[in-house]
């Protein structure tokens, strides 16, 4: 793949021997194309994105997979040490020594049940504070006054249409 530095510099030489280049976008974009490697560049870069993409939803979709395995799996080590559980009550035996581990049934500790979110006081909400950006943005784009904010300037966004 040929340097972008270089692909720049012939475009910038090109311009620079071409002065009239600077005025017909038209005329500029064929002499690019002709005189120098950069749409060939370009598309190598596509194709790069391509390849890039494809590896992206592979791995999302292979990630997705172990996702549901771990799922299974855990289901399983749960429903196994749930079995150990009743095998050791009707055993009534609190402790176990094997040769893979010790095993033991203890006291649990409370945990806090929350059955109606509505009704538990204010005092006892965590409430997560984020700047609504939405809401700034409009305010600011109605000239409104937002202090610790303010609207950047539109940075140039590039679009790929695959055809």
């Amino acid at each position: 793949m040929k340097n972008p530095d270089i692909i720049k510099a012939e475009i910038t030489k090109l311009i620079a021997l071409c002065p009239e280049l600077e005025e017909d976008e038209a005329l500029r974009h064929d002499m690019i194309e002709a005189e120098t490697e950069t749409f060939g560049f370009l598309s190598s870069l596509l194709r790069t994105i391509g390849a890039a993409e494809a590896t992206v939803e592979g791995t999302s979709a292979y990630i997705a997979d172990l996702h549901v395995r771990v799922d299974r799996l855990e289901r399983r080590r749960e429903s196994l040490r749930r079995l150990i559980m009743k095998i050791m009550e009707t055993a009534e035996l609190k402790k176990i020594e094997l040769a893979e581990a010790t095993i033991f049934v203890r006291a649990g500790t409370p945990k806090v049940v929350v059955v109606n979110e509505r009704e538990v006081p204010d005092e006892f909400m965590r409430i997560k504070k984020e700047p609504d950006k939405s809401l700034i943005k409009a305010a600011l784009s109605a000239h409104e006054n937002v202090p610790g904010a303010m609207l950047s300037n539109a940075e140039p966004v590039l679009n790929i249409k695959k055809r």
